[in-house]
């Protein structure tokens, strides 16, 4: 397999050729950005493995090089983010096989010769009114491009799941400029923010302050992406969803290579994890430090560093750890880390060392001396038994 760059920009729309003689598959995506990056190797890394494909991979403006491969018959798939249906359309009808990756699994196109994978926006839209619901919040609003398909599906999600909580949402597709101000000011404060992007969490964060908005005192924000660049334009951390693009990438990999041995491929959509941080803390005390170790699990934080995140003495803390929890703050912590880890054997392929670091072990001996305390069973056992079920 051509083992390429995936940093590597998009080849220039003249410069296209494949020598190779493998079975070619396009990877197309609106951006590749540093966090897109293990998405690719996701891709390369099961496609390896099933078999020998050329990989090519175009981002930016990728539909006329696209196009013009399609139209040479030396493309058998792509994988990639498309804006709407006419695309797929197109490459199915030239016989193309397709895998949609991005902001939710859509079963809209499945059937023959194409499917589906990314991140579970029923999910995002219940954590999100989870968080944004409560706390005292007066107006849930929800900011996001009309036109993109995966903006579109969140904004529903998150609707819904708010009614769930007898709360309606305010709609925005203002990204700058008068109409965006607007909107904020026009909020009832405290006032929750759901925006389809980190970009454009940003961007809410940055207006807002220019009006004397605090965030997140009146304007609690929460973004999708889980983009540092961004927290760093902002000038804070801003709550975010971290899209799994590993194992996306792992899922689309798998799902094109099924899909060209002839099989029908259902959608997937994975859980994504939500990493509350400064842009939506409002929660004080005990309920500010669970938030936090919710979205966490990775961390190695002291009871003592915790407390301080409470605002708290450490002997107050555990106090009222015990009292409105039943347990210590660290069986507290364990417990976490122990249902993060179930969930990621159960549901990821990710392997087993990976899952002790997404859970807060950096070595895979000491996870599995953990997990196998917490359960009676191994790592390996319980994926076993979870996939036999």
């Amino acid at each position: 397999m051509n083992m390429r760059n995936p940093a590597q920009p998009a080849r220039s729309q003249q410069g296209i050729r494949v020598l190779s003689g493998k079975r070619l598959i396009v990877v197309a995506l609106p951006l590749l950005s540093e966090s897109e990056i293990s998405l690719v190797q996701g891709i390369r890394e099961e496609l390896g493995r099933r078999g020998e494909f050329e990989i090519m991979i175009l981002s930016g403006g990728y539909e006329a090089p696209l196009r013009k491969v399609a139209q040479r018959g030396e493309l058998v798939g792509v994988i990639g983010d498309f804006m709407s249906g006419v695309w797929l359309k197109s490459l199915l009808g030239r016989g193309v096989r397709v895998v949609r990756i991005g902001d939710g699994a859509d079963d809209t196109f499945a059937g023959a010769g194409n499917s589906s994978v990314g991140s579970n926006i029923g999910i995002m839209g219940s954590e999100a009114a989870r968080v944004l619901a409560g706390s005292g919040i007066q107006d849930i609003a929800y900011l996001g491009p009309a036109g993109s398909p995966g903006s579109v599906r969140l904004g529903e999600a998150f609707t819904a799941a708010c009614s769930a909580h007898g709360r309606e949402v305010i709609r925005c597709s203002a990204s700058t400029g008068v109409l965006l101000t607007n909107f904020l000011l026009a909020l009832r404060r405290p006032a929750g923010l759901l925006c389809a992007s980190d970009h454009l969490a940003r961007l809410a964060i940055a207006t807002a302050q220019e009006e004397g908005i605090r965030v997140p005192q009146d304007l609690a924000v929460i973004g999708v992406g889980n983009s540092r660049m961004e927290s760093l334009h902002a000038g804070m951390a801003i709550s975010s969803f971290e899209p799994p693009l590993a194992e996306i990438g792992r899922l689309a990999g798998a799902a094109m290579a099924d899909l060209l041995e002839g099989k029908t491929v259902e959608p997937v959509a994975i859980d994504p994890l939500l990493h509350e941080r400064e842009s939506s803390l409002r929660a004080t005390g005990v309920e500010r430090a669970l938030a936090w170790l919710k979205s966490h699990p990775d961390s190695d934080i002291s009871a003592g560093e915790l407390a301080r995140l409470a605002g708290m003495s450490r002997r107050s803390f555990e106090t009222a750890v015990r009292s409105t929890q039943g347990i210590s703050p660290g069986a507290l912590m364990q417990g976490i880390r122990r249902r993060r880890a179930e969930k990621l054997l159960r549901e990821t392929s990710l392997d087993i060392a990976a899952v002790g670091r997404e859970c807060g072990y950096p070595e895979a001996a000491a996870f599995s001396t953990a997990f196998k305390r917490w359960t009676g069973s191994s790592p390996r056992t319980f994926r076993a038994s979870s996939l036999s079920a």
